[in-house]
C-alpha cells in the first residue's frame, strides 16, 4: 500500500496590522519546517521530523510525501519542475529527492558534513555546509540537483566561522550569481558569478559571538541587497541585525529602523523584503531603510507566490498573507 497521509487543514482567521491572514495545521505541535518552497499550486515544507509536507494551495490539504522514508532533520528545501529536494543537516550529507511522488535518500559524498543551506535554478545547483579541514564545503550541481561535486576553487574558512541552517534563506541564486552568508565569530557575505571557480567575499559587522551572525541574505538586483540576523540567544536585541548594499556587497549600511529582533529570514517578493524571526513578521518597502510589523508570533521562514506570502510557523502551523503593495 502506498504510504502517504493526508491531512485536512483546519483554517482560523486571524487580524493582523496589515489586515487577513489564514492559518493551516499541517503537522502536529511538535513539528515544525525550516525550509518552504512553492510551486504552481503548492506549497513545500521540510521538517524537523524528517518528513516533507505538501500543502495544496486550493484543496487545503497536506500529504506527507516520504513517510517510507523520512530522515532525522531536514533544513532546506527545493523544488525544481517536478523534482523536490529537501536537504539534511545532520552529518549525513543526505538530500531527499522526490519525483513522481516517490522518494529515495541519496548520500552527496563520504564525508560527514553538516550542510548549511542549498539552492537550485534550473540545471545549477549549490550547497555549502559548516568548515572540514579549514574550507567552507560548497558543492555546485549542473544537472539540477542530481549530481554534485566540489566547488572548482576551495574557499577558506575563517576561526569561528560557519553557517546557519535556520530558514533555507543564508544562499540564494540571483540574475545568474550565488549568495550564501555566514556567521559566528566572523560573518561574511560571499558570492560566485562562475559556479565557485572565483569567489567574492566582504565582513559583515554582526557580533563575533557563537549564536551570532548573518541568518539570510535576499538580492533585489546584483547590487542591492539585505543580510539579516543577530542572535538566537538575543531575540528582542535590534543591534547589528540588519544590513544594507548598494554596491554588490562591497559596502554595508544599517538601518534607520532595523527590523524587530533576531530574524532567520528574509526574502525579495516585487521590490518588498519580508523577514521573519521568534517576534513576528516584518517588511520593507523602501529597500531596507525602514521596517514595518505585518504580525507577531513566531516564524522560521517565509516564501511568496501568486502575490501570496507564505510562512512556516510553530506547532505545526502554515500562514497565509496578502502581499504588501509598493
Amino acid at each position: 500500500m502506498k504510504k502517504t497521509l493526508i491531512l485536512a487543514f483546519l483554517a482560523s482567521n486571524a487580524i493582523t496590522f496589515n489586515g487577513y491572514s489564514q492559518w493551516y495545521h499541517y503537522a502536529d505541535s511538535e513539528t515544525h519546517s525550516r525550509g518552504i518552497a512553492a510551486f504552481k499550486n503548492h506549497v513545500y515544507l521540510s521538517s524537523n521530523t524528517g518528513l516533507v509536507y505538501d500543502h495544496d494551495i486550493k484543496r487545503h490539504t497536506t500529504t506527507a510525501m516520504n513517510l517510507n522514508n523520512p530522515l532525522k532533520e531536514l533544513r532546506d528545501i527545493d523544488v525544481n519542475g517536478k523534482k523536490i529536494v529537501a536537504m539534511q543537516s545532520d552529518n549525513s550529507s543526505k538530500l531527499v529527492y522526490i519525483i513522481n511522488n516517490k522518494s529515495i535518500a541519496i548520500p552527496i559524498n563520504r564525508e560527514k558534513i553538516f550542510f548549511d543551506g542549498m539552492v537550485l535554478y534550473a540545471q545549477k545547483g549549490m550547497m555549502f555546509g559548516d568548515p572540514k579541514n579549514g574550507n567552507i564545503p560548497v558543492f555546485v550541481s549542473e544537472s539540477g540537483g542530481i549530481q554534485w561535486s566540489k566547488a572548482p576553487t576551495p574557499l577558506k574558512a575563517l576561526d569561528g566561522e560557519y553557517g546557519f541552517s535556520a530558514s533555507g534563506n543564508n544562499i540564494i541564486y540571483k540574475d545568474r550569481s550565488f549568495y550564501f552568508v555566514t556567521g559566528g565569530k566572523h560573518s561574511r557575505f560571499i558570492s560566485t558569478n562562475d559556479m565557485g571557480k572565483t569567489w567574492f567575499t566582504s565582513n559583515l559587522a554582526f557580533d563575533g559571538e557563537e549564536s551570532s551572525g548573518a541568518y539570510a541574505i535576499a538580492m533585489k538586483n546584483k547590487k542591492e541587497g539585505i543580510v539579516v540576523g543577530g542572535s538566537y540567544k538575543d531575540p528582542n536585541s535590534k543591534k547589528a541585525n540588519c544590513f544594507i548594499t548598494k554596491d554588490a556587497g562591497k559596502t554595508w549600511t544599517l538601518p534607520t529602523t532595523p527590523p524587530d529582533g533576531y530574524m532567520s529570514c528574509v526574502i525579495e517578493y516585487k521590490g518588498v523584503y519580508y523577514s521573519c524571526g521568534p517576534n513576528g513578521i516584518d517588511y520593507s518597502t523602501n529597500d531596507g531603510k525602514t521596517w514595518s510589523k505585518l504580525t507577531t508570533g513566531t516564524f522560521y521562514t517565509l516564501t511568496a507566490h501568486k502575490k501570496r506570502l507564505y510562512a512556516s510557523a510553530d506547532k505545526g502551523r502554515l500562514a497565509k498573507f496578502k502581499t504588501i503593495k509598493k
